[in-house]
């Protein structure tokens, strides 16, 4: 009788062993949403090796795990980390490095930024800047180089605008990328002017830029802006940045993204040189961010990729590559297939031919890469999408993707289906745009325009994110945009075209599972599960049920990559 006592006693004794299981963190009194397909929801989490080992109840956890570290949520909200889907994770660091010119009002106060960026910096070689948009200004004409090439006789000055497919260049800048007036360039416009040869002398360069080449007048020369491809003979001085600035670039862009909520980006285009300096840092542990990166199309990354193949880690995953087929709207790049209301005979830019495309399309098939290509106009999307057609030939697991899906004709949406293609949006895009994009379109095709719940009803499933620098990084107005159809100061009231607004439900998805599919990292991001890696957003709302009112006051406390609080 005495041993029939002792047994279930010394069980006993053992399954109510107290914290005896060792964990590196635990999260408690929290709303975990796990986002998983019941829509889980928990009250504690124990994270060990950067790895979800349980979810459970408050106490169940706190009874069983020792932890290195706690964090009391103090009630609030734990989502699966967010993620960008697509943006320009290096290139927002550099611009960091240059004179931000967001927000202007006219080329005016660009031209007083950029003045006093350049004083401020007089151990610069360039001034470069970017982040100004005509659309924004009173009078909205594209600007010119006649005022940067007085403020700036001697120096290179090359300002960007907030899409990166347009840029103004000085004379001395044109003069070293070898523009001059009968340079022309394929899938890309130098814009020009004709003048005659006593107007403006002052400011004209009396070099091989403006060489009189006849006797005859009026004589045509480069105005400075330079829309899309023609923008592209500068992109060495990006690539050719010494290490120690793409370092402090990827520090600053790290620090910033952490700092709303983020713990993976999509990086979109990079050179073999940037993916291998990522991959160090993160090998040091000073580069923390979770990077998926597309490789920049060129023939000396895919020549490199073909020998090496994909790069997978817990932290980087470069298996895709990153095309383009046409420009941006606000520049007027993006290829339609009418004309744009607003400028009559134009259709917009198609960057390379079908057959590169083509070309690009059956190295990515053969080398197991995802082709995501950026596609704004309706022309672009179509031309795409029968490119992946071609090739993918039917339903497929390769997930490729269009980038943006700006414009798109309903007759042309069912090809995301027959292909398994994935729509890779931009919500703030369409808050952004809205004031002007109707007079590029015109009131019959502005509705097949940014038509993010007409997309997601092709697949299933939409990749959200913000494309910054050219949007501000935010994953909550990433949300907003998305379910309110509203920017960042409330315009316009009401939403923008309602009618494809995301549900909340889909928003979050869009911002966690739905990017981690569309970058193959399903299996360890996106959701809240145990054997997942511990990325974790926590947000002071419930975003699924908050009101319009406290969607706009929505925070983001803090943030963990693998159980490791970055925010």
């Amino acid at each position: 009788m005495r041993t029939v006592l002792i047994i279930p006693l010394a069980l006993l004794l053992n399954a109510c062993a107290y914290r005896d299981v060792d964990a590196d963190l635990v999260v408690h009194n929290a709303i975990i949403h796990a986002v998983d397909e019941a829509n889980t929801t928990y009250q504690a989490m124990a994270i060990k090796d950067g790895i979800i080992l349980e979810l459970g109840p408050e106490q169940q956890i706190l009874n069983r795990y020792s932890a290195k570290e706690t964090y009391d949520a103090a009630g609030q909200h734990v989502y699966p980390g967010f993620s960008d889907g697509h943006c320009h994770f290096l290139g927002y660091g550099l611009n960091k490095q240059k004179v931000d010119l967001s927000g202007t009002k006219s080329w005016a106060e660009v031209l007083e930024r950029t003045k006093a960026f350049g004083e401020a910096h007089p151990e610069k070689t360039w001034v470069m800047g970017r982040g100004w948009d005509q659309n924004d200004w009173e009078v909205k004409e594209l600007p010119d180089r006649k005022e940067l090439d007085r403020l700036f006789p001697d120096r290179p000055v090359l300002l960007q605008r907030i899409d990166g497919h347009a840029a103004v260049a000085n004379a001395v800048a044109l003069h070293h990328a070898g523009i001059t007036d009968a340079t022309r360039v394929s899938g890309g416009q130098i814009v020009g002017r004709f003048t005659t040869a006593n107007s403006d002398a002052s400011w004209m360069d009396p070099g091989s830029l403006n060489e009189v080449r006849h006797s005859g007048y009026p004589m045509w020369e480069p105005t400075g802006l330079l829309i899309d491809n023609a923008f592209n003979v500068f992109q060495t001085i990006f690539e050719e940045a010494d290490e120690a600035t793409k370092r402090k670039a990827l520090l600053d862009a790290q620090r910033d993204c952490f700092a709303v909520g983020l713990t993976m980006v999509c990086d979109a285009g990079l050179d073999t040189g940037s993916l291998a300096l990522i991959q160090r840092m993160q090998d040091e542990g000073v580069l923390k961010m979770r990077v998926y990166a597309m490789v920049a199309d060129g023939a000396e990354n895919l020549a490199h990729f073909a020998k090496s193949g994909p790069v997978l880690t817990d932290r980087l995953n470069v298996r895709s590559v990153k095309v383009y087929a046409d420009g941006a709207l606000g520049s007027r790049g993006a290829l339609l297939k009418a004309p744009y209301s607003d400028q009559p005979g134009h259709h917009g830019l198609q960057l390379a031919t079908r057959e590169h495309f083509l070309e690009v399309a059956q190295w990515c098939k053969a080398n197991g890469f995802q082709m995501n290509t950026h596609c704004i106009g309706d022309s672009a999307n179509k031309l795409l999408l029968d490119v992946y057609g071609e090739v993918l030939g039917g339903t497929n697991d390769l997930r490729w993707r269009i980038e943006h899906a700006q414009v798109v004709t309903p007759a042309d949406r069912p090809m995301f289906a027959r292909f398994n293609i994935i729509p890779s949006v931009q919500p703030t895009h369409a808050t952004s745009d809205g004031p002007w994009a109707e007079a590029r379109l015109g009131a019959e095709r502005i509705g097949h325009a940014y038509a993010y719940e007409d997309l997601r009803k092709t697949l299933g499933l939409l990749a959200l994110g913000t494309d910054f620098p050219v949007e501000g990084i935010d994953p909550l107005q990433t949300y907003r945009s998305a379910v309110l159809r509203e920017s960042a100061d409330g315009w316009p009231s009401g939403g923008y075209h309602m009618e494809n607004a995301l549900s909340h439900a889909d928003a979050l998805r869009g911002m966690t599972i739905w990017n981690a599919i569309a970058a193959f990292w399903e299996d360890r991001l996106g959701t809240l599960e145990v054997g997942k890696f511990g990325d974790l957003t926590v947000v002071n709302v419930d975003l699924e049920k908050a009101s319009p009112g406290m969607l706009r006051k929505a925070k983001v406390v803090a943030a963990f990559v693998g159980g490791e609080r970055v925010k």
